[in-house]
């Protein structure tokens, strides 16, 4: 399975076979993590994968979701820092979707006994074995808005297409939060400025929501021969008042 067929089997799973996966299959996952290349590069990020007695430590209690294996990021904690690390987490969900394996995000855990000189935790995601299945079909999405609800512009194919990818991520509880103005070269990415729900960790899941929009928009522009450089464009481009986050500058890759 590829990256993007990924983003089409892709569910948020919840039970799993609590044996832990093989040794090879953790270091592939190391290598094509380690080899990411973020959206932000200037800031340093690293990660943990913890089998559920070391993440029961961290987190001083057993976790409501138990999995084999949990993927912790970490990362200074400044500006951009939760789009990179909900870009790396969903990398990772892609990725050991493409290999078989089941995922689910935790965004409503917390560090409470950390290890002593790391970087700060930010999220962590669940994973290993399950007998729940994959989704076969996008039309197996419910209670999701239309594509024409969160994107807005020029959709001609090929955007539109990649645009289709991206509105499949995921987001904390289905909210939805990112919003994208398409024209021929650049998709602006934006929140959400929602004027009721202000609370701090409601904002923090929605940045975080950002970043895993931005790994399937990346994947799907691979898929219909683009790749991205994501960029920050000082002055920012309104749209709505929805708060903006960065643009998509989509580069034609070239054939040999």
């Amino acid at each position: 399975m590829t990256l993007d067929e990924a983003i089409i089997a892709r569910r948020s799973i919840r039970s799993y076979i609590m044996e832990e996966l093989e040794p090879e299959l953790i270091d592939g996952l190391v290598d094509f993590l380690s080899d990411l290349t973020v959206p932000d590069d200037s800031i340093d990020w690293n990660f943990d994968i913890l089998p559920l007695d070391d993440m029961c430590r961290l987190v001083n209690g057993v976790p409501r979701l138990q999995a084999p294996h949990y993927l912790v990021i970490r990362s200074e904690k400044i500006k951009n820092c939760l789009q990179n690390a909900g870009y790396i987490g969903e990398m990772a969900v892609l990725w050991l979707t493409a290999h078989g394996i089941a995922t689910c995000w935790q965004g409503s855990l917390e560090a409470e006994n950390d290890f002593p000189d790391v970087l700060p935790y930010i999220t962590c995601v669940a994973f290993g074995r399950s007998d729940e299945p994959f989704r076969t079909s996008a039309s197996e999405i419910k209670k999701k808005k239309k594509l024409s609800a969160v994107a807005y512009g020029d959709m001609a194919s090929p955007r539109k297409e990649i645009m289709e990818l991206t509105w499949m991520a995921p987001s904390c509880m289905n909210m939805e939060p990112v919003r994208y103005l398409v024209d021929t070269h650049r998709i602006h990415i934006y929140r959400k400025n929602n004027r009721i729900l202000k609370f701090n960790q409601f904002n923090y899941f929605q940045c975080l929501d950002v970043g895993a929009a931005m790994a399937h928009m990346e994947v799907a522009a691979k898929k219909y021969g683009y790749r991205i450089v994501f960029e920050r464009l000082s002055p920012e481009p309104d749209f709505r008042k929805e708060i903006y986050q960065a643009s998509a500058h989509l580069i034609k890759e070239e054939t040999p």
